[in-house]
Parts: structure tokens; C-alpha cells; sequence
């Protein structure tokens, strides 16, 4: 009967235990299924004797072990809905689960909705759908409507009357592909929601003005290119004024039933569309949320971008991720330089109402971007409730190619490195094998970080430049033979059927560094990059400067300027320390210190300088000397007080000897000194940097909230703002 105790306890806590359970007459089975545990009685015997089930035994047993005292406390429920809203358990189902889970279970999905799994299991059954199949879809409508890749066409409102208006994707133009990730999925669904729940302009009852809009709406979709079948009308019409004659075409009407809403119903559709064809739908619902924002009455799919074709050169993903507002990614923002912040706080912070801080943060509580921690107490009244990014609801790969090696990682959205992976190029570095590479690294990181990748926002690159931004071109960079005019963009986002981001590397670390920095690097800053080259990022007020071509902080020239190396032209020239591994690995070989060809003959000479051998040491040194002296001109040039040196060059062992250099010349040269004192800081990233950058400039172009249209890393201008 007995076994090793499950829950061992020490008598202070059985002691703690019995004068909890004798408080009230109620607790006495919890305690004394915990006991049980405790004394190595089994989970059928315990269950037997106290009288309840098993998986009651299993649970309390478990909520103990989990929470202590608190997880034995009755936490009654709020209540199940007296009405069952099918499409809005339908539009859960089809946004799908938060990591790790890969789709619903009926018990699951129940708890997370509030319902029974036996009534959300009959609801199922009636949509003809489980958590894993998504089509065909069937509505419960009058008589039922059946869509396998129903595709949007029309909104039409009127008083408290609605139609949606659908038709069946082509079949020529569907296309196999991963479909949107879960968080956009959830994100969407949470931005209809937000926005169908505003109050809205009261309007006068149904008026032939509305029936001629209506007929007027159907008479242009019924000539849409883009339908594959027959139009489908969608009513809802508490009144029964709208009638369904005269037919404008040979569309179909389908009166709904009371046990779906017309915007959850609206919200499974738009799932639906994520499911089955991703960048045809994302421009799509940008455009239908623009139009419930404006509150019109009436919405049409754009003609552009309907039909599914080539992926576009600039994935829509990253241009706004219809997150929602400008103002959610200021709450998303703030909480993320803070680490944790509660509703007050974030009020104070960001200027926004209460009433405004708590939709946007129930919005991302319910898609689980957020989460709350411990309640934390402020003097009288209600504790705060601190707030937080969940660090697993998105991630994105990272890749910094470099004449030397690929670095890969994947990393989740607070920062975190999930993976790593390191490739030399030192064999091989043509563009047709360095992309396959990529390619099967990237691959083969998304395929084994699953299912905590999941939902896996996109793909970030660091390249050396110069570059072609705006198409993605990657332009004959320094040490890269055979790379000019390489499409590299394209061809990865072709391959690996998802977004991807391209950035100067140096670009890419400041944006990292920016992102992992939190707090500390959320003002003005320079990163100085070293590794095989030399560059410099910036941020300023408050984004990522890149310049008009996506080329700026080419630091090689201001740097030959500063030391006055020149051609015989007068114009700069190139200068060897802005190439630092390869000049120190050069010297440390002519001074006898290591073997050129060692791969790790870079590694060898900064232990070498670490354990104190001064030729080593001052090899180091006359590199940071060079460099320092074009860190004044950038310092001078954008008047900045924090000064970040980082990089593969900037090993650990020898990150003093850099800093040092750096900071006596950024604090004894500039102009400005007397007014501005400049810290010098080590990168809080570490070789890895550019590559972290790279999949934080995915975050960045996702959630960063911006005040204008700007040009993009991809050249697609970004959304206007969104307010409330």
C-alpha cells in the first residue's frame, strides 16, 4: 500500500498544514490528500478512502507540489457563460494554442475558454472541426454553409443588420505553405476584437439607403476576379428587414443562428485565411482593420494582393504585425525596457488613460504576449500586478554571415538564445553554397527548437556592406569574392517560404543591443562593431538610424580621416586596424606569437594578452589606438554620450584593453568634452552579436512603436500610427 513518499514533509510543514486544514471544516480532504502523498500512500488509495476520484487526488497533489498552501485554495469559478458564442470558441480554435502546444485539446481549449470540454466538444462537431483539422469549415447557418478556403470579400453593417460576404479561394491560386504563426494568428484575433468592441456611431434603422448599398456592394464582387466559386451572404438581421431578393448574381444567403456573433464568426474567417494563405491575407486585414477603425459601413478586398503569387520583396509581416495600435506597441515597448511593470505604472510611463492601458493589456493577456506576475503590494488598496513580455510567445532566427563563418541562433522574445550554431567559411564562401548553407542551418534550427519555436515570427540576416537595402542586394562587400549583386533576401525568403530581414551587420548589433538592453540602452547610443571589419550603429531619437541606403556607419573612412591616412588623391585610405582580427592574427604571427593558418590563432593572441605577454598586449593595443581615434570622429559627428564597443574582436580576455583605448580618446579629443562626458561600455552581447541582432531586428520591425512613415530596412513604408 505504501510507497516512497511523492510530497515529503518537514514537521514544520505538516504542522502548517494541519492548522490550515483546522480553519475551516472544508479543507480537511485537501490536506488530507496531501498527507497521503506524503506518507507514500498511492494516488488509488487515497482516492479510496477519502471518497473522491482519482484525478481529484492527482490534482491537489499536484497544485501543493506546485504552490504550497496557496495551491490548496479553493479558487471558485467566475461562472460559465450562459450562452455559448460557437464562433467565438470557432475563432480560438483556428488562432491556436500558445507554446508549447501545437493544437487544442477539447479539455484544453475548455478550461482556457471557461466552457465545459463536453459542450465545446459539441461545438466542434457542429463546425466540423477538432483542434487539429481547420477544413472544410461548416457554419451553422441557414441552410448551412460549407467553406474549405474561404476567402473575404465584403463587410457590409447597417443599423443591427450585418453580411459578410465569401467566396472559395481558386484552386489555381492555392498554394502549400506554412501558414501564419500562432502569435499572429492570436494577435489578429485580438485586434478585431478590440476594435469590433468599441462603441460604435448609433445609425438609424434599416433604410433603402442601406438595401442600395448592399445591392451595390454585391454588384462589384460579383465581377472580383479572385472568387472561385459562387458569392456567399452571411446575415444577420435581428429585425428581418433585409431581404435576400432580388439576387444580384448567382451568389447564396445564409442566415445565421443566435448562437454565433457576427465578429467572432468575422474573426474565425480572417484564421482561416492565416491558415491557408498567409501574405495574401496580411494585407488584406490591414485593410479591413483600417476600415472598423474609420467606422464605416461598408468594406471591400482590395483588388491588389488578393490573388496568391510570388512572395513580395517586402513581407508584410514586418511592416506593423497588426498587433494593433501604435499605442500597444508603446505598452509592449515600455514593459520590455522595464522588465515588469504594472497598469499604474505603465499609465504613468507612457502618457496613455487607464481605460485605454487596461483594453490594450487585456488584449495581450488574452494572446498571451503578456503575463502577470507575483501581485506586489502599494501601501492601501488593491495590490499592483506587475506585468510582463512571455519570453516564449514569439521567436526568431538570427544568422551573421561573415567572411570568416555563419552564426545562427534562435532567440526568443526577451532575448533569450534558445540555440547556437557556428559554421566556418574558410574552405568554401561562393554565393550558391554559402545560401544553401544558410538554408539547411536555418531549416534544421526551426525543425529541432520546435515546438518552442513556435510561433516563429521570421528570420533576420547580418551582412557585411555595402548593400541595396531596399531589393535586398547584397553589393560586392570587402573579403567576399564572387559577391556582387547576390539577391540574398530573396532567395532565402523564397527558400525557407517565410519573412526575412536583411541589415548591415553593424546595424543589426546596435539593434540587438537595443533590444537585449532594455532600460540601459534605451537612449542615444553608437555601437561600435569589431570583428573582421570595423562599423559603427546608431540609434537615435529613439529608432535605428540606417541612412538613405541602409549603408550607414561605414567607420573604415572616418577612421582614415582621423589618423590622416590618405591616398594619393587626398582620400581616405583603407586602414589595416579596421580589419581587427585579420591585422592582430597578421602580427601576432610576425612577432612569433601564433600560426596564421591556426583558426584559432585570433583566440591564442588575446590569452596571450590576458596572461600578460606584453608584445600581445601591445599588438592589441595598437589596434584599439586606431580605432579609438575614429570613435572621436563618430563621437564628435552625432554628439552622443554613450559609446557601446562590442563584437566577435571584443573577446572577454581582451575587452579592457579596447575600452580603455577608446574611452581616453572619446574623453580627451572631442570638441565637446568639457559638456560631454562619454561612457565607454562593453556590449552586453557577446560574439554572437550581429546574429542576435538579426533576429532582434525582427522584433524590432514587428513591435518597435513609430510615430511616422519611414523607409524600412526592406524599403516598405511602415503604417501610419494607430491611436485609440
Amino acid at each position: 500500500m505504501h510507497d516512497h513518499p511523492e510530497l515529503p514533509l518537514t514537521e514544520a510543514e505538516r504542522a502548517a498544514l494541519l492548522a490550515w486544514a483546522a480553519e475551516r471544516p472544508e479543507r480537511e480532504v485537501r490536506a488530507r490528500i496531501v498527507l497521503d502523498a506524503a506518507d507514500g500512500v498511492s494516488v488509488s488509495d487515497s482516492a479510496r478512502a477519502l471518497r473522491v476520484s482519482r484525478p481529484t487526488v492527482t490534482s491537489w497533489r499536484r497544485r501543493y507540489a506546485a504552490q504550497g498552501l496557496a495551491g490548496l485554495e479553493h479558487r471558485p469559478r467566475s461562472g460559465r457563460p450562459p450562452r455559448i458564442d460557437e464562433a467565438d470558441v470557432v475563432a480560438a480554435t483556428l488562432a491556436g494554442p500558445p507554446a508549447p502546444r501545437r493544437s487544442w485539446s477539447a479539455r484544453a481549449l475548455a478550461d482556457h475558454l471557461g466552457i465545459s470540454h463536453t459542450a465545446l466538444s459539441a461545438v466542434w462537431r457542429r463546425w466540423g472541426i477538432d483542434g487539429e483539422t481547420h477544413s472544410p469549415l461548416t457554419l451553422p447557418t441557414n441552410p448551412p454553409l460549407t467553406c474549405e478556403q474561404p476567402l473575404l470579400l465584403g463587410l457590409w453593417t447597417h443599423a443591427e443588420a450585418v453580411a459578410l460576404v465569401v467566396a472559395e479561394s481558386p484552386a489555381e491560386a492555392r498554394r502549400a505553405g506554412p501558414p501564419a504563426p500562432v502569435a499572429e494568428r492570436m494577435a489578429r484575433n485580438a485586434a478585431l476584437t478590440a476594435e469590433l468592441a468599441l462603441p460604435r456611431v448609433s445609425r438609424v434603422r434599416f433604410t433603402a439607403e442601406g438595401r442600395a448599398e448592399l445591392t451595390a456592394l454585391l454588384h462589384t464582387l460579383s465581377q472580383a476576379p479572385q472568387r472561385g466559386g459562387p458569392l456567399r451572404v452571411l446575415l444577420w438581421d435581428p429585425t428581418g428587414e433585409v431581404e435576400p431578393e432580388p439576387r444580384v448574381d448567382d451568389e447564396t444567403w445564409h442566415l445565421a443562428s443566435d448562437a454565433m456573433s457576427w465578429p467572432a464568426t468575422l474573426s474565425a474567417i480572417c484564421s482561416l485565411e492565416l491558415l491557408h494563405g498567409p501574405l495574401a491575407a496580411r494585407p488584406v486585414l490591414d485593410s479591413l482593420l483600417a476600415a472598423l477603425r474609420s467606422d464605416g459601413t461598408v468594406w471591400r478586398r482590395p483588388d491588389e494582393g488578393v490573388a496568391p503569387g510570388p512572395p513580395p520583396r517586402t513581407p508584410r509581416a514586418f511592416d506593423q504585425l497588426a498587433l494593433g495600435s501604435f499605442n500597444e506597441k508603446l505598452v509592449i515597448e515600455s514593459i520590455r525596457e522595464a522588465g515588469a511593470l504594472s497598469r499604474v505604472e505603465i499609465a504613468q510611463r507612457t502618457g496613455l488613460t487607464p481605460q485605454a492601458v487596461s483594453r490594450i493589456t487585456r488584449n495581450l493577456l488574452t494572446s498571451e504576449f503578456l503575463v502577470e506576475d507575483a501581485h506586489r503590494p502599494a501601501g492601501k488598496g488593491k495590490p499592483r500586478v506587475p506585468l510582463r513580455l512571455r519570453a516564449d510567445a514569439s521567436h526568431a532566427v538570427g544568422i551573421h554571415l561573415d567572411p570568416e563563418m555563419i552564426t545562427q541562433v534562435v532567440v526568443d522574445l526577451c532575448g533569450g538564445v534558445v540555440a547556437r550554431r557556428q559554421v566556418s567559411l574558410h574552405e568554401r564562401s561562393d554565393p550558391e553554397w554559402v545560401i544553401s548553407l544558410v538554408t539547411r542551418m536555418a531549416s534544421e534550427a526551426i525543425e529541432a527548437a520546435r515546438p518552442a519555436t513556435d510561433p516563429l515570427l521570421g528570420v533576420g540576416i547580418a551582412v557585411p556592406g555595402p548593400l541595396d537595402a531596399e531589393a535586398g542586394v547584397i553589393k560586392n562587400p570587402p573579403l567576399f569574392d564572387g559577391w556582387e549583386d547576390v539577391p540574398l533576401r530573396e532567395e532565402l525568403s523564397r527558400r525557407l517560404a517565410m519573412p526575412v530581414i536583411l541589415e548591415k551587420d553593424v546595424t543589426a548589433a546596435a539593434i540587438g543591443e537595443r533590444w537585449i538592453g532594455a532600460a540601459e540602452r534605451a537612449g542615444d547610443f553608437v555601437y561600435l562593431y569589431l570583428g573582421t571589419g570595423a562599423g559603427c550603429g546608431a540609434f537615435l531619437n529613439g529608432d535605428v538610424y540606417r541612412g538613405r541606403t541602409g549603408n550607414a556607419g561605414e567607420f573604415g573612412e572616418l577612421c582614415a580621416l582621423s589618423v590622416n591616412r590618405l591616398t594619393e588623391e587626398g582620400g581616405p585610405a583603407m586602414v589595416e586596424e579596421c580589419a581587427p582580427i585579420p591585422t592582430v592574427v597578421r602580427r601576432a604571427a610576425e612577432a612569433g606569437l601564433v600560426s596564421a593558418d591556426d583558426p584559432r590563432a585570433y583566440e591564442l593572441a588575446c590569452r596571450a594578452a590576458f596572461a600578460g605577454d606584453a608584445k600581445a598586449v601591445e599588438i592589441l593595443r595598437s589596434v584599439a589606438r586606431v580605432v579609438a581615434r575614429g570613435a572621436v570622429g563618430v563621437t564628435d559627428l552625432l554628439d552622443t554620450a554613450l559609446l557601446i564597443v562590442g563584437g566577435p574582436a571584443v573577446r572577454p580576455e581582451v575587452a579592457e584593453i579596447y575600452l580603455a583605448e577608446i574611452d581616453t580618446a572619446v574623453n580627451r579629443f572631442p570638441v565637446a568634452r568639457a559638456v560631454r562626458p562619454v561612457r565607454v561600455a562593453h556590449s552586453l552581447l557577446n560574439e554572437s552579436a550581429a546574429a542576435v541582432g538579426a533576429a532582434s531586428s525582427v522584433f524590432h520591425a514587428a513591435f518597435a512603436p513609430r510615430l511616422r512613415t519611414h523607409v524600412s530596412p526592406q524599403g516598405a513604408p511602415q503604417p501610419p500610427p494607430l491611436g485609440n
